[in-house]
């Protein structure tokens, strides 16, 4: 089965604005696996810069880093009350097991 392949609408060192790539190509260009670009192209007619960039760096801000720092349980909770706690708790726990 051949490669599907798809437009580039940017502006990249390695590529051409106007020629078609396929998802290994643009794998290659943006320095990330082939199987990670194919499902970010996944139903794209075109590609563009954004596609290209990093998912974790923050491109807003400078590029630094995504800070992905894991949420304590006891932020989540909206409860306010004992008894809201105490049913919460309880909510998730399965009656047959």
């Amino acid at each position: 089965m051949a490669a599907r392949l798809i437009k580039f609408v940017g502006s990249h060192s390695r590529l051409i604005t106007g020629h078609m790539y396929s998802a290994r190509d643009y794998a290659n260009a943006a320095n990330i696996s082939p199987h990670a670009m194919a499902t970010r192209l996944h139903r794209t007619f075109e590609v563009n810069n954004s596609h290209l960039l990093p998912i974790n760096k923050d491109t807003r801000f400078g590029g630094g880093d995504t800070k992905r720092t894991p949420r304590d349980p006891a932020d989540k909770s909206r409860f306010e009350t004992l008894g809201e706690k105490l049913s919460g708790e309880w909510i998730n726990k399965r009656i047959v097991g």
